[in-house]
């Protein structure tokens, strides 16, 4: 008889009352890198690695419901991950979270993958001379 696959076990990230004191983090989970969010008294968590060149988006700021990656401002949903209007398939992975007894747990299995459409280079880009 097969046994079914376990589910992934909810990970603690912390109390809730100090993670809603920032409105952008960086947290781990284990080996997870997550770009950690508190808006209008929601949390939203999706991978904390841009798909441009792996830029920390959880060290990025807030454009509305949008978190900016620091390093290209490239551009992606803080809850769903998916990108900027015009680039909504390039997409992050998306984290479910659920609160317990005053903390806050994160299921590292993605609830939406990664998907990483082609951009135009960036505006300063150029080719290395050789």
């Amino acid at each position: 008889m097969a046994q079914e696959p376990q589910a992934p076990a909810w990970v603690d990230l912390g109390s809730v009352d100090e993670l809603r004191d920032r409105p952008l983090r960086e947290i781990k989970a284990g080996s997870l890198r997550i770009a950690l969010s508190y808006r209008d008294g929601q949390f939203g968590a999706i991978s904390g690695i841009c798909n441009h060149v792996g830029g920390p988006l959880g060290d990025g700021t807030l454009d509305g419901e949008y978190v900016v990656c620091p390093w290209h401002h490239y551009k992606f949903h803080r809850s769903s991950g998916d990108g900027e209007p015009g680039y909504e398939a390039d997409r992050v992975p998306q984290y479910a979270l659920k609160i317990e007894n005053g903390r806050l747990f994160v299921n590292p299995k993605a609830v939406k993958g990664r998907n990483h459409l082609p951009h135009p280079p960036h505006p300063l880009a150029r080719k290395p001379k050789a």
